[in-house]
């Protein structure tokens, strides 16, 4: 069994996974002011950095009410470092429907593993493929900028006829009220329908430990029609949400190649109610697939933009695209239970952090790539891994740690956000 620890700094990913326009007004908590700033530092470990230390700036409610603003930053001592900027909820003036995002990351690593072709010691594997050994990765060292920028239509339907939502919560937990979908599944009636025209640049630059360059540049534009209709955007419990994506490389300038790759992402959840000792349970289901159709014409992404499996998100026993090809398919079980104690109310040390609720929190996954896009390919041979993790809703970001083991691979994930 191969151990891998893989760790990415706490709000790294920060409302990486929010949908926009979104005010939250806690009941309990009516002195909070308008514009809030924090300051986090905060240590970790991985592999690719080794000892890291860092710090997080958060501000919220400048410029705009709604508008928050991120920045990021960590030093290891193998030399790995690493900025990360975020904007969410900017709203364009003159068009009150249109938000903008922006996502900025610049990274500098000493160790990165990479599931792609190129690996002395495997001639006959396919790296990356279904069957591939887990040990068939190139090592390398080098510069990763990356860069999105989304902007999101709100269509006036549904909850959507109102521009900004305010949800209003006690505990950190949503009063049922103010719910923004989940009653029925019909975009005119229930939740909020959008459109997303994002943006994106990624660029790397890696020497490998063969003594091998390895440059690679993308940049086009992702189109997402996505149905909103989850109870709380931010930790929900009823409704659902369905997201259909088509990301698209035009091949020009610089970028390695054109291609075009489509993807369908459904999440389910279901309230359980409370118990004697739960303020909250939940049942979340989540299905995605993705296929590259311009596979077969030699139009391929790289190896993270395409159909991936590992890392934060899916198959988290695996670090990120552990498994990637032409298409994938992954179904996805969690329960997510809030505990009526909350030991951190009474930890002076952390007070400030305004942990209102944390979660235990146990799941499976299964999934599998392949090299074309077939239903019933797709259900032989398929990979899996389950776990648990912890999750605290700490200054209105939700900090999650998972664990989850495989038949071959250990791996724990730190970063922000339910994975769906």
């Amino acid at each position: 069994m191969a151990f891998r620890f893989i760790s990415l700094a706490l709000l790294f990913t920060a409302c990486s996974q929010l949908v926009g326009f979104n005010m939250v007004d806690p009941v309990d908590a009516p002195d909070l002011p308008e514009k809030q700033k924090y300051l986090i530092p905060y240590a970790f470990s991985s592999e690719t950095t080794g000892f890291a230390v860092g710090s997080s700036a958060i501000l919220s409610g400048y410029g705009q009410p709604q508008q928050k603003l991120l920045f990021n930053t960590f030093y290891g001592l193998n030399g790995s470092l690493a900025f990360f900027l975020y904007g969410k909820d900017t709203q364009i003036p003159l068009a009150e429907r249109l938000f903008l995002d922006t996502r900025i990351i610049y990274g500098d690593y000493d160790e990165v593993d990479s599931y792609r072709p190129g690996n002395p010691d495997f001639p006959k594997d396919d790296a990356g493929s279904n069957g591939s050994d887990i040990d068939n990765f190139i090592e390398s060292e080098g510069k990763d900028l990356y860069g999105r920028f989304n902007f999101r239509y709100l269509f006036p339907i549904g909850d959507g006829e109102q521009v900004m939502h305010s949800f209003k919560t006690k505990g950190g937990l949503l009063l049922p009220d103010s719910a923004a979908g989940a009653r029925d599944w019909n975009p005119f009636k229930s939740g909020r329908t959008f459109f997303e025209n994002e943006f994106f640049y990624r660029e790397q630059d890696f020497d490998d430990e063969f003594g091998n360059n390895f440059q690679s540049t993308t940049y086009g534009i992702n189109w997402a029609l996505v149905y909103d209709n989850r109870d709380f955007y931010y930790n929900p419990t009823r409704g659902s949400r369905t997201a259909i994506e088509v990301s698209r490389d035009f091949g020009l300038g610089d970028s390695d190649s054109s291609w075009t790759a489509v993807r369908l992402d459904i999440a389910k959840y279901f309230d359980l109610g409370e118990s004697e000792n739960a303020r909250q349970r939940t049942l979340a289901l989540n299905f995605w697939t993705s296929d590259v159709p311009t596979w077969g014409d030699g139009n391929r992404p790289p190896v993270f933009a395409g159909s991936t499996l590992g890392g934060w998100e899916r198959m988290r026993a695996y670090p990120e695209a552990r498994y990637n090809d032409r298409s994938a398919i992954y179904y996805a079980a969690e329960y997510r239970h809030t505990p009526r104690w909350n030991p951190f109310e009474e930890m002076w040390l952390i007070e400030k952090l305004r942990i209102s609720w944390w979660q235990w929190v146990a799941f499976a996954e299964l999934g599998r790539v392949n090299d074309k896009y077939n239903f019933e390919e797709f259900h032989q041979h398929m990979q899996w891994n389950a776990g648990g993790g912890v999750r605290f809703n700490a200054l209105g970001v939700i900090a999650r740690v998972d664990a989850a083991a495989a038949d071959d691979a250990f791996g724990v994930q730190m970063t922000v956000g339910h994975p769906w």
